[in-house]
């Protein structure tokens, strides 16, 4: 002992190699002090020997050949400090997208070439709300009120549409908008966020989703797969228009999958407003928890998970991911874009209006949802035969601000080894959809609308039930 404490007293390299072998320690300790809930015990554990044998061959050649351990130490130093910011990358965007406290936005609203703004006093201004949304003029207050502002006068309109005509008018200045008074403005003219601005809002917290966890590495579960329009706005957790809707089933032992969509007209019982509509509204107005609870009711199923992406995520991701080769079903054009039957390569502004193209398509929403099933496939299958640092990197920073999901942050590895496992299958699985019809009726919920709703055909929904339980049960 005395003699290495004099080498390290005399020696320059040695005090050097010393320090490097201890910032060694200490990166090595705090990368898996943060990496152990993603990684299987055994993986963890076999990290951990190897670690520690490293450790311990570099302090004895600090000591017996220290210019050979400089260099190895100044290797494994640069390698653990990339590790560090990785591994912060990583926890970082876990956290962000396992926050799953949804809200719905509610605005006070301009007309976009207004001069209004939320600096300037509201006391010539008149704000208009929609008498048959019941929350429109509680909230409007609130927001006025929190925000030091008044107006001249609340002016009550029947409906949002006659409220949205007095704004373009220039009858009103202003018009709060909650997701009842988007969802009505979205059928009366689709592209209203193109002619207003948000002046003031809010965000209202909603009911949080309840998972109903398993061992997904061994148990089968079954996740819902949102994909959310604009209406969410920036915002993930700000509820919006539930555009895409797909039930994937999994069961890892039988390495048996299923996928489901649902059609977004599908007229279901939405728990939050006791009445039903749409399942697109289901989520706008009540969050992830109302679709799940909307589509367990309608299917009798039990679903596990969700997760959530919007649009901005959907082109992120794949431009994360070099592009994706999709399959099309059919030959046709859409916007820009031209799409062959069979594979085709999309890049993020591709991949978007193939996933929302519909009215050339032959079967409609149908074959939407045939469009929609195939684009999954192609995500898995880039991501699972690439999954390079760089790839893994790329799609982080894709989807820190355009996703959402209540996996926990310990079963992310699992469900990547899982893509992996059963890509053959991800691959070849067959698309369901469901068949029926349209029918014109009034909202139950905004009951003076009238739209056109999805009712499936005589048992069809017990055939969807058939398909997920056959896939549950390991038959």
């Amino acid at each position: 002992m005395n003699k290495y404490l004099e080498y390290i007293r005399t020696s320059i390299i040695g005090k050097i190699t010393l320090v490097l072998w201890i910032l060694i320690l200490m990166l090595g300790i705090y990368c898996f002090s943060q990496i152990f809930i993603y990684l299987p015990t055994m993986i963890f554990i076999i990290a951990i020997i190897i670690f520690t044998i490293v450790v311990a061959l570099l302090g004895f050649a600090h000591y017996k050949i220290p210019k050979v351990s400089l260099f190895l130490e100044i290797v494994v130093c640069i390698c653990l400090i990339v590790g560090v910011f990785a591994v912060n990358k990583v926890t970082t965007f876990t956290d962000k997208i396992t926050e799953t406290n949804e809200v719905e936005t509610v605005s006070i609203v301009a007309l976009k070439d207004s001069d209004i703004t939320k600096e300037q006093s509201f006391d010539d201004l008149t704000l208009a709300y929609s008498q048959d949304d019941d929350s429109s003029y509680k909230h409007s207050t609130e927001i006025l009120k929190e925000n030091n502002k008044k107006v001249k006068t609340e002016k009550p309109y029947q409906n949002m549409e006659l409220a949205y005509k007095a704004l373009k008018n220039h009858k009103v200045e202003l018009l709060v908008l909650t997701n009842i008074g988007k969802s009505d403005l979205s059928v009366i003219d689709e592209n209203y966020e193109d002619y207003i601005q948000v002046i003031l809002s809010k965000d209202y917290p909603l009911e949080k989703v309840t998972s109903q966890d398993v061992d997904i590495s061994k148990e089968p579960f079954t996740i819902y797969l949102q994909g959310a329009d604009l209406s969410s706005g920036d915002n993930i957790n700000s509820t919006g228009r539930g555009d895409v809707n797909i039930l994937l089933t999994v069961n890892p032992h039988t390495k048996k999958v299923n996928m489901q969509v649902i059609p977004r007209d599908l007229f279901v019982y939405i728990p939050c407003k006791d009445a039903s509509s749409k399942l697109s509204y289901s989520g706008w107005w009540g969050g992830i928890q109302s679709s799940i609870a909307s589509i367990e009711d309608k299917l009798d199923i039990q679903i596990n998970y969700y997760a959530k992406i919007n649009f901005n995520g959907l082109m992120d991701l794949v431009d994360a991911l070099g592009g994706v080769e999709v399959y099309s079903h059919y030959t046709y054009n859409a916007g820009e874009y031209h799409f062959e039957k069979g594979y085709n390569h999309v890049d993020g502004q591709k991949a978007l209006m193939f996933a929302r193209a519909r009215k050339m398509l032959p079967l409609n929403e149908r074959s939407r949802g045939y469009q929609q099933m195939e684009l999954i496939k192609a995500i898995f299958t880039k991501f699972a035969q690439e999954p390079t640092y760089n790839h893994a990197m790329s799609v982080i920073d894709s989807l820190e601000s355009n996703f959402t999901t209540n996996l926990p942050k310990e079963d992310f590895f699992k469900a990547f080894q899982l893509v992996v496992d059963l890509l053959p299958e991800l691959q070849t699985m067959e698309n369901h959809s469901i068949e029926g019809e349209y029918r014109w009726h009034y909202d139950e919920v905004r009951t003076n609308y009238y739209q056109y709703y999805f009712y499936p055909a005589d048992g069809e929904l017990q055939a969807v039930k058939e398909r997920i339980d056959y896939v549950i049960n390991g038959k």
